[in-house]
């Protein structure tokens, strides 16, 4: 820090928004802090840097936006006289214990830090105060991810989970495992579970099975596993293992049943899943019947 820093009131209209482009701000996120700002005011002042007539926003994005909407004029500020590039370091920093950014989020802070201003690996570590691995870790986030994926992720289609297992998979196949993960609803605990069995596909016949079949793929590597713990007596054990076996069958009914493709079912064909999913509303109601009567016991 090469000065002081000053707190004070200051108007929306002076704050500059040009580093938003490093975070990534769902529509759910505004509507929380837009109603904690409507039932307790500002809790924390918004956080800038001097930039000659205007102050740049570190921290502090959703506050913004969020009193924008509620047409505030104003925001209690602290404004640091620092340079541009310790501004982007302090980005990550003021957000450390809460972890409120994602991975993406640092790794666009990290990949800015290389790219516009020239550092290296070494550099942005001393700078950030994070260890090499982690700046390499960051960089490759962005170097190695599509842009398609990185725009399915900007757009809350996929999370942040997923996307750390999609960069492992080669840039020509994220895109097709990301439509998969996409069509199907595949939760990010499946979906490493898909990119594992298509990593480890030998042949180009064995990926295009996994591609072709996600969801067996997923369901018969998952049954496969040994559901055991140690510290469960045998029918503790079986009693685990049909939990996660339904849990399994419950994600592969949701991801289906929420496809695009079910509001395409013919009269027929409703017609003939009508019976079965009244089996399945029976059956669902007394499994939380079982539920609700063991909330006490377990």
């Amino acid at each position: 820090m090469t000065g002081p820093a000053t707190t004070c009131e200051l108007k929306l209209k002076k704050m500059d928004l040009s580093l938003s482009s490093l975070r990534i701000i769902r529509p759910i996120q505004l509507e929380r802090m837009q109603e904690s700002l409507k039932r307790f005011g500002q809790l924390n002042p918004i956080i800038l840097r001097r930039q000659e007539a205007h102050y740049q926003i570190l921290d502090g994005f959703k506050r913004f936006y969020s009193a924008e909407r509620l047409g505030w004029e104003h925001l209690q500020a602290m404004i640091l006289d620092i340079p541009i590039t310790q501004g982007k370091a302090m980005m990550l920093n003021y957000n450390k214990v809460s972890r409120s950014l994602l991975d993406y989020d640092e790794a666009l802070v990290v990949h800015s830090l290389s790219r516009e201003h020239m550092l290296d690996q070494v550099m942005i570590s001393n700078l950030t105060g994070y260890s090499r691995s982690w700046v390499c870790r960051r960089l490759g986030m962005i170097d190695k991810l599509s842009e398609s994926v990185q725009q399915h992720l900007r757009m809350g289609v996929i999370s942040n989970t997923h996307a750390r297992f999609i960069v492992r998979l080669p840039r020509g196949n994220q895109e097709i495992i990301t439509r998969i993960i996409i069509d199907n609803n595949i939760s990010s605990r499946d979906s490493q579970v898909l990119i594992d069995k298509f990593l480890a596909s030998s042949t180009l016949k064995q990926q295009q099975y996994v591609i072709s079949h996600p969801m067996e793929v997923i369901q018969m590597a998952l049954e496969g596993n040994e559901i055991h713990d140690s510290r469960l007596s045998q029918h503790g054990n079986r009693l685990l293992k049909s939990i996660e076996l339904l849990l399994i069958q419950n994600n592969i009914f949701t991801g289906q049943f929420t496809h695009y493709q079910s509001n395409k079912l013919k009269a027929k064909e409703l017609g003939i899943l009508s019976g079965r999913l009244e089996r399945l509303e029976k059956s669902t109601g007394r499994i939380l019947s079982i539920l609700e009567k063991n909330k006490t016991r377990i």
